[in-house]
């Protein structure tokens, strides 16, 4: 399974994607280049050699020191809850847009991770408001189309206010996508596109959620009288050139090549992580299920860990004693919630290894812990960031009659 994981992250190399989507297009000069979200740094590298002249400026804004394109300006903003560095570079991306040759062309690079890593907060709100919104939405276990619904409205960048406010009438955004089920503006809160939502409907999920007394006060005064936003006039392209579903592929075809059967799960992967993995766990069978998407969690503990690790600890106790069978869980970025882990791989003797280990599975699991029990069964994987982004990947099998 981890060689099915490395096929799926290839497949969807942020710098080949990238170059790839750009090598057809013509744009007029002089071009400018954006690039936002975890994947920003490879995504330039691709637009830097796939553009038929050097780009004017590169800006790339992302969580984390990479190499960028020569002559490129690296901004640093924080994931998963923003904070001042990541208003640095919101304004800085915006600066970007507000000076550029309105006879020329942007290229938005937009990726996962983007709506932490770069923001502007709106008129009246902080950076620390907008943060602890977040906190209070994704702690209760809102749906992430929501959260990001949420932090849209919020914002002086996203739901396409960062293309509104370019000066170039010839936009392009390729983006690589983290969402599950969605279209282009999901991504990343949509930076370069509107998604029709409104302020109302942000307010509408806080309040379905009991959160309207939660959040900042500011928030919801914000929300209550915040006003329509004008709409984008410019020729704008739009393509996402990696998603889950092109890494599940991917994963599919290696599992195939090395005589593994296997089959990619149409149904995207949604809803709480621990419910999830024991429903996988349910009906996996002698063909490797592989399934892509994001589930959430409900934060009741403190312990160390990240929503692949809870799944893969639930999914080590549903298999506890029973036939052989293996399951992956599986962070595409790299990074599993704040840890080091990508996730796991576990099997149906990961439960006794911990209890071997003085460890108890289902209390690690009940607070949020898994980090230490799936390190003691020595079932974590650690890959370091991978330089992409396009949700989770999971993959299931199990000896059956």
């Amino acid at each position: 399974m981890l060689s099915a994981y490395r096929s799926a992250l290839e497949a969807v190399d942020p710098e080949v994607v990238t170059r790839t989507a750009l090598d057809a297009l013509h744009l007029p000069s002089p071009i400018h280049v954006i690039a936002i979200g975890k994947a920003a740094a490879a995504m330039a590298r691709g637009a830097s050699t796939a553009l038929p002249e050097l780009p004017e400026d590169i800006l790339v804004i992302s969580d984390r020191t990479s190499d960028v394109p020569m002559g490129a300006r690296l901004v640093l903003g924080s994931h998963p809850s923003p904070d001042e560095r990541s208003e640095v570079a919101g304004r800085a991306a915006l600066y970007a847009a507000r000076t550029s040759d309105p006879e020329g062309s942007i290229v938005f690079l937009v990726s996962g991770g983007g709506s932490s890593i770069a923001e502007v907060p709106a008129p009246g709100l902080t950076v620390a408001d907008l943060a602890e919104t977040a906190r209070v939405a994704m702690a209760a276990g809102m749906p992430i189309d929501e959260l990001n619904t949420v932090r849209r409205h919020l914002s002086f960048i996203k739901n396409g206010r960062l293309a509104t406010a370019a000066r170039s009438h010839r936009l392009v955004t390729i983006a690589i996508s983290d969402v599950v089920d969605a279209p282009p503006s999901a991504i990343a809160s949509g930076p370069t596109l509107d998604d029709g939502s409104t302020a109302a409907d942000a307010l509408g999920h806080l309040g379905e959620h009991d959160l309207l007394d939660s959040v900042p006060t500011a928030v919801v005064e914000h929300l209550e009288n915040a006003q329509p936003q004008r709409p984008l006039d410019a020729d704008h392209d739009v393509e996402v050139v990696a998603d889950g579903h092109r890494a599940a592929s991917a994963a599919v075809r290696r599992l195939d090549e090395l005589g593994i059967p296997a089959r990619a799960i149409t149904e995207d992967l949604t809803g709480f992580a621990i419910a999830s993995a024991r429903s996988m766990c349910g009906s996996l069978s002698k063909t490797v299920a592989v399934v892509t998407g994001e589930t959430t969690m409900q934060i009741s503990g403190e312990g160390r860990g990240g929503r692949n690790q809870s799944a893969a600890l639930a999914a080590a106790s549903a298999l506890d004693g029973g036939p052989p069978a293996v399951f992956a869980a599986l962070a595409t970025d790299g990074i599993d919630g704040p840890t080091d882990a990508a996730g796991a791989i576990v099997d149906h003797n990961t439960a006794s290894r911990i209890r071997d280990a003085g460890m108890d599975p289902q209390k690690h699991l009940g607070q949020d812990d898994a980090y230490p029990a799936l390190a003691s069964s020595d079932d974590l994987v650690i890959t370091g960031p991978s330089g992409t982004n396009v949700s989770d990947l999971w993959m299931g099998w199990r000896e059956t009659d």
